[in-house]
């Protein structure tokens, strides 16, 4: 037999150290005292409460933006003595200096028609004089409105982008309307995207978030009343009116599209008719309906030759592809103002014909 001679295991692990020989700054010179968690919670609530003073006109906005029930009841409770008090300190005057620094507004001062009993402005007697685009001078388009405006301004975008007559900007704001200016005021607001990007035509689309009572000299208004018809129409005239006051040349504007719940199709109806009836009073004004009621809602369609997922998940929003047919109406809406905007052959007329189609 023949002795192997074995080299040592070097594999074996080392023997542990003992942490008193180890040095970290983090494992000296602290005593372990630890904070009750009484007083963690303490100081969560003060964090809070100073974040509700110092931004409270916010936190009053966002609880009016809640759907209804005790907890949008709770926070406007809560919020508004806050914003009060907040107010007469002036607490409130950091959080506006860094919002006008960022270019955002906070004072819905100028907005106050939408809301309060004066009287509308003298409209103008006719729509003012356009100016014929071309590829030195494009016409500018802005569309505005709730989500509803995303998708659609995109799919205008892109259905423009080889034309030279027209640039298309897109500017939302999510959970918005008419029905609720305490939280955004629309009078205020399309005033100032308006004047910051001074487009020479406005497309709106507005009224997917509706389904909201509204207050008139303390009544109530329900949806799905006249009252409530006709103040959604007064409004809508107070920010047509607005937005041509600031030297746009044209306004098209448009409603929601038919919904799969049926309480909400019923108040999209009667927000469309308020839209058509409040355009035709605003010289400069047209409404472009893509609330089909001939038509059932469908989350399916065939757009452009193909089977597509239309609408989202919530039975009101369209996606991506189910924009591209309201984007077309839009576009041949300003094109019924301003000529043709983009070059078309037959086959794109053709396509134009197949996305309206529904199977």
């Amino acid at each position: 037999m023949t002795d192997t001679l074995h080299d040592p295991d070097t594999t074996a692990s080392p023997p542990k150290r003992n942490r008193a020989d180890s040095y970290h700054p983090a494992m000296h010179g602290f005593q372990g005292r630890r904070m009750p968690a009484g007083h963690l919670w303490l100081l969560v609530v003060i964090a809070l409460a100073v974040a509700l003073l110092f931004n409270s006109g916010g936190f009053v906005r966002d609880a009016h933006g809640m759907r209804p029930g005790l907890a949008r009841t709770v926070m406007i409770g809560i919020g508004t003595p806050v914003d009060t008090v907040a107010g007469w300190l002036r607490l409130d005057t950091p959080q506006q200096a860094f919002a006008h620094a960022l270019g955002q507004s906070t004072d819905d001062a100028d907005g106050a028609a939408l809301i309060a009993e004066v009287p509308e402005p003298v409209a103008a007697h006719v729509a003012p004089p356009i100016t014929p685009p071309t590829p030195a001078d494009p016409l500018e388009v802005l569309v505005l409105g709730d989500s509803l405006a995303t998708y659609v301004g995109q799919q205008m975008s892109a259905q423009l982008a080889n034309s030279k007559l027209v640039d298309v900007k897109t500017v939302w704001r999510n959970g918005t309307g008419l029905t609720n200016p305490a939280f955004f005021n629309w009078e205020a607001g399309a005033r100032t995207m308006v004047r910051d990007e001074r487009p020479d035509a406005v497309v709106v689309l507005i009224g997917g978030n509706e389904r909201n009572d509204m207050t008139v000299k303390g009544r109530t208004l329900v949806p799905g009343t006249a009252q409530w018809e006709t103040e959604y129409e007064r409004r809508a005239r107070v920010v047509m009116r607005a937005i041509m006051s600031e030297g746009v040349e044209r306004v098209f504007w448009s409603g929601p599209p038919t919904a799969r719940d049926p309480q909400w199709n019923s108040t999209y109806a009667d927000v469309n008719d308020a839209l058509s009836r409040a355009a035709d009073a605003v010289p400069g004004v047209q409404y472009v309906d893509l609330y089909d009621e001939s038509e059932p809602f469908a989350t399916e369609e065939m757009i452009d030759g193909q089977r597509v997922t239309a609408r989202q998940r919530d039975g009101i929003h369209w996606t991506y592809p189910g924009a591209a047919p309201p984007a077309r109406e839009e576009v041949r809406a300003l094109e019924t103002v301003y000529g043709d905007v983009i070059p078309r052959n037959r086959t794109e007329a053709s396509l134009d014909t197949q996305s309206t189609s529904r199977s």
